[in-house]
């Protein structure tokens, strides 16, 4: 009986060491990796200074502009059933 007892003893052990390895490997033991800061590209910071100007929307040409046909788009029977269909 002390035989099987060691035996049982033996085997909880080798389980507990397998799940606490298992965990270990999973979680990690190295500190959290942090993320590298995003560059800057220099040309980009010449976005911050540009300025629009919609003046030309104010135009009397681009007020005077209308519009050509049916709003909204009437769809119709155009293209084929299966684009993918050999002719």
């Amino acid at each position: 009986m002390a035989k099987s007892k060691r035996i049982n003893i033996f085997g909880l052990l080798i389980i507990v060491l397998g799940v606490a390895a298992s965990l270990i490997y999973y979680t990690g033991l190295t500190a959290p990796s942090v993320p590298e800061a995003p560059r800057v590209y220099p040309d980009l910071l010449e976005f911050n200074t540009m300025s629009l100007d919609f003046s030309v929307l104010e135009r009397e040409s681009f007020e005077n502009l209308r519009t050509f046909g049916d709003i909204p788009v009437r769809p119709g029977a155009t293209g084929r059933e299966n684009i993918f269909a050999p002719y």
